[in-house]
């Protein structure tokens, strides 16, 4: 398969998002970013941290990419490290494009490598005489890997997503029934139902994120509240601001902020119905900006002594209470063109 990594990447893709452009891009679905069409917003805690979490998704991603496109994205989660490597060499025979995730800490190129465990996507594309050819989109760059190396690098036991309760995972994408072009009444519709979560109704809300029960859900803007007064409330022991809070909480505000700049290539699709749409799309842009602001000034916190983490983090809540204005409006702004 002759898939290379791309030229140029959209502000508010990450390593995930980009795999999946490559494959889409590379099975000619010209409008690959225009799958990722859910802006929504749900606080809940999160068992496994203790800590609030807030997150701009509220269907799976399975659902976010049948839905309209008609694309179906299968994610494979197992335990058996040998049978995933076999079925992944069976797929790549049929000329299939295949997703992993990859612990970083066995990959030679990584920054990381030999240093930290963390999760990461690349795709397969190729099995060639013991070696696996890979694409690694965020790095712009393609490479080959030998059979050992991906068996090491598929265990996923000292990362985070070790807690679904599997090890090992992988993706694959059937366009056979794609659709690329987004009719005006499907636009509208995804328009209205994004905006009936925002305001705070979840009758589309999905029972459990990945792997563990929702605890605790606010939905809609509402839900952005619910976490800062959350935070504050942790926040009054210093001694769970570690850099594994900050990390995850950083985690989260970026994860809203990709999402935002993300949806802005969805709402394109409408602008032939209402080139008032424009004013949307730069509505969500801004506030992309905004959320990505308040997530590098929680990365920065991290090299702060303890005093200093708390005081910076009371400037990020101050900022995302800010943020709330700039979502009301982009949410009034919604609810204008849907009515009209």
């Amino acid at each position: 398969m002759n898939i290379q990594p791309r030229e140029a990447h959209e502000e508010g893709e990450d390593c995930f998002t980009l795999c999946v452009s490559s494959i889409l891009n590379y099975k000619q679905i010209t409008n690959f970013l225009a799958v990722w069409k859910q802006c929504g917003m749900m606080y809940h805690e999160d068992p496994e941290r203790g800590t609030p979490k807030l997150v701009p998704t509220y269907m799976s991603v399975e659902n976010e990419f049948q839905h309209i496109h008609h694309i179906d994205l299968n994610i494979v989660r197992k335990n058996d490290r040998a049978e995933v490597i076999k079925e992944i060499m069976t797929l790549l025979q049929q000329k299939e494009a295949v997703i992993v995730w990859v612990d970083v800490f066995y990959m030679q190129y990584n920054s990381l490598y030999q240093l930290l465990h963390s999760s990461h996507c690349i795709v397969l594309s190729d099995y060639t005489d013991g070696q696996f050819e890979f694409i690694d989109d965020f790095y712009h760059l393609k490479g080959n890997m030998d059979e050992q190396t991906l068996f090491e690098a598929l265990d996923l036991g000292q990362t985070s997503l070790i807690r679904e309760g599997t090890r090992y995972r992988y993706a694959i994408l059937d366009v056979g029934s794609a659709v690329q072009q987004v009719k005006e009444r499907e636009f509208y519709d995804m328009l209205h139902q994004n905006h009936e979560i925002m305001n705070g109704k979840s009758g589309q809300l999905v029972n459990q994120v990945e792997w563990y029960e929702l605890v605790n859900p606010h939905v809609g803007l509402p839900a952005i509240e619910r976490y800062i007064d959350s935070t504050r409330q942790h926040m009054q022991d210093s001694s769970v601001l570690t850099e594994e809070y900050l990390d995850n909480m950083y985690g989260d505000l970026a994860g809203i902020s990709n999402n935002r700049y993300l949806y802005g290539h969805f709402l394109r699709e409408g602008i032939p119905y209402n080139p008032d749409i424009h004013q949307l799309v730069e509505a969500y842009e801004y506030a992309a900006q905004r959320w990505n602001l308040a997530a590098n000034m929680t990365l920065k916190s991290q090299y702060l002594d303890m005093d200093s983490r708390y005081h910076m983090l009371n400037r990020v809540l101050s900022k995302i209470g800010e943020i709330i204005v700039v979502e009301q409006e982009a949410h009034d702004m919604v609810k204008h063109l849907v009515a009209s």
